[in-house]
């Protein structure tokens, strides 16, 4: 049985470049600093082998081309929209098999129009590669996408099981479970406050608070929750939204995060 480790490899100001590692192989995913892998590969005495791309914003691409330089060999999946035109294209449903896994492609628009998510079976784990699209206790902002594609995004990561292992690109936590404090009803707040504690505590030790489950994203995330018909009516009757779908409570929080 293959055995994986999947390591954050901090970057920029507050990224994360996701690598999946087994013995000396390893897939990097979307890889906005080139120095950073590069140390981390190097550190390991890990070959490159591919790369993954979930959408095409620089702090998620700017490495990709020194990487392919240094690792010619190694393999680039992308949205054939992500701008490298050398790369693997693949789009919601393609499939495909690196390092002894299997990789299955979701388009989880929203934060881009292009934007997608890998998922794969890691010893006996769903792992869910997300990029901008969910964070632990939030969620993307709407730059070229829609705030409808986003809410379908979201809501199809609702439907998975509650075990599904999430890897967000950014450590936003902590300002995501301040805005949750500031929105969610009287029943999460207990699981916010110790959410806010661990990652105090996680943050203070230089320690990543990703990735996430879903699970815990139920207590603590309040778009997952307005993906649900009866928590959105718990939280548009607590804010006195007149409107009480789904969408229309995603949509008026992320207003609020967007100015928060």
């Amino acid at each position: 049985m293959k055995t994986y480790q999947i390591h954050p490899i901090p970057a920029l100001d507050d990224n994360y470049i996701w690598a999946i590692c087994q013995a000396n192989h390893a897939i990097i995913i979307d890889p906005g600093d080139a120095k950073a892998v590069q140390d981390f590969l190097t550190a390991g005495q890990l070959d490159l082998v591919a790369i993954l791309i979930t959408h095409h914003h620089h702090d998620h691409t700017a490495g990709v081309r020194d990487l392919l330089a240094a690792y010619p060999d190694c393999a680039l999946y992308a949205h054939r929209r992500h701008g490298f035109d050398d790369a693997i294209a693949v789009d919601e449903g393609a499939t495909f098999s690196q390092m002894g896994l299997d990789f299955d492609v979701w388009q989880t628009a929203g934060h881009t129009e292009n934007h997608i998510s890998y998922l794969a079976n890691i010893d006996n784990k769903t792992c869910v590669f997300c990029g901008d699209t969910l964070f632990s206790a939030g969620c993307g902002r709407v730059f070229t996408g829609t705030i409808e594609l986003l809410f379908e995004s979201m809501s199809r990561f609702a439907k998975m099981a509650d075990e599904t292992v999430f890897y967000p690109t950014h450590e936003y936590t902590l300002a995501n479970l301040h805005f949750a404090k500031a929105m969610a009803t009287d029943d999460y707040q207990d699981s916010i406050d110790k959410a806010i504690a661990k990652v105090c505590q996680l943050r203070q030790q230089n320690r990543p608070s990703l990735p996430t489950t879903l699970a815990g994203e139920w207590q603590i995330n309040v778009f997952l929750q307005a993906c649900d018909a009866n928590h959105a009516q718990k939280l548009a009757i607590k804010h006195g939204l007149t409107n009480h779908t789904p969408l229309a409570v995603f949509d008026w929080l992320r207003e609020q995060k967007n100015n928060f």
